[in-house]
């Protein structure tokens, strides 16, 4: 077996069934998509805003040669939370926790098997997680930004291995929404303003998720969402026919088919985490 087919049949052994390789190089149009992000004011504040730093490989590793994506899947089953809504990413374990393990596993093979360098990264990193998993043949990028595959729909989370060994490149997948707005329409929030461009100011997900107090405007918007929102996903076509995660870390704990606004207001902060913090 070759390299490529050889590090894929161990991913396959860590039930890594999506994975991809490209090259460490990204083109002007994504540079200059990312500088005009941070001058209208569309960044979260979890990227990095420097475009650069997002698209320079070598100042991470010097030697780099490829780029390694992996998606793991992460829908279990259709969740009915009944009076408010909790994202399907976080009704099982913390996928850091999942992904993080199964990145350190295949950074290992390639390094005892190849003696190779490897660097492993998921979610808190400057890296363009999506188009490295477009380049790399995984899915494509939606207009609502999710990264969307043939098998799983959007419903996966991406990691990347950076390295020093040249593997063979993956065809990039180009875009398949064609005409279609449908997840432009349904936002709720009307955070998605245009194809590929979110006004995180009025995203419900990222709304969940910051650290500072929400205004009276914010909290209309999040509605009974406590923790993401997967509006703009659930009426994607491609994700109409995704299949499963197979992966048992990610089933459900049990606790969300019972959960309501009550309880949570009710939870004292040990309780919260003791309930939440996986």
């Amino acid at each position: 077996m070759s390299i490529k087919e050889e590090i894929i049949s161990f991913a396959r052994d860590i039930e890594i069934d999506l994975i991809g390789f490209c090259d460490i190089n990204f083109d002007e149009g994504l540079i200059n998509f990312l500088k005009e992000k941070r001058e209208l004011g569309l960044l979260t504040g979890f990227e990095e805003e420097n475009e650069n730093k997002r698209t320079d490989i070598k100042k991470i590793m010097e030697d780099a040669q490829t780029i390694i994506a992996i998606a793991l899947p992460y829908k279990t089953a259709d969740i009915n939370t009944k009076q408010i809504h909790i994202s399907k990413s976080s009704i099982g374990l913390d996928y850091h926790i999942v992904l993080k393990e199964k990145l350190l596993k295949l950074c290992n093979f390639l390094i005892e098997k190849y003696g190779a360098k490897a660097v492993s990264f998921c979610d808190n990193n400057p890296l363009c997680e999506r188009e490295i998993a477009r380049k790399s043949g995984i899915g494509f990028i939606g207009k609502n930004n999710s990264l969307i595959t043939k098998k799983y729909g959007s419903y996966v989370f991406l990691g990347e291995i950076i390295t020093n060994i040249y593997i063979e490149r993956d065809k990039a997948v180009e875009n398949k929404c064609g005409s279609c707005t449908i997840c432009l329409n349904a936002c709720p929030s009307g955070a998605l303003l245009k194809p590929w461009y979110i006004d995180p100011r009025k995203c419900i997900s990222f709304l969940t998720q910051k650290k500072e107090e929400l205004t009276d405007s914010e909290k209309k918007l999040l509605g009974l969402n406590i923790y993401g929102c997967d509006t703009c996903q659930d009426v994607c076509p491609y994700n109409k026919t995704a299949e499963y995660s197979k992966i048992e870390e990610f089933k459900p704990f049990g606790w969300e088919a019972n959960i309501n606004p009550d309880f949570i207001l009710g939870l004292t902060n040990s309780e919260y985490k003791c309930t939440f913090k996986k």
